[in-house]
């Protein structure tokens, strides 16, 4: 899977999103939030502060290796 298929397929997640991938995303929020490399960006949005990724659209990456720091 590319990167732009990733990222659409996130957003289609994210805006319709099922029971499981719904608790799948909040666990991984959950450890994304606690993680020593979260950074709010000047328009006080929470990044991963190693890739860049809005942790709140990453965690419902389809992606498997979706964390770079391989946290979830």
């Amino acid at each position: 899977m590319n990167k732009v298929e990733e990222i659409l397929k996130s957003w289609a997640i994210q805006l319709s999103p099922s029971s499981e991938q719904n608790e799948l995303a909040a666990k991984r929020l959950e450890i994304c939030n606690v993680c020593e490399n979260k950074k709010q960006n000047a328009i006080g949005v929470y990044v991963c502060g190693i890739c860049g990724c809005v942790l709140k659209s990453k965690v419902f990456t389809p992606a498997e290796r979706g964390c770079p720091i391989d946290k979830w």
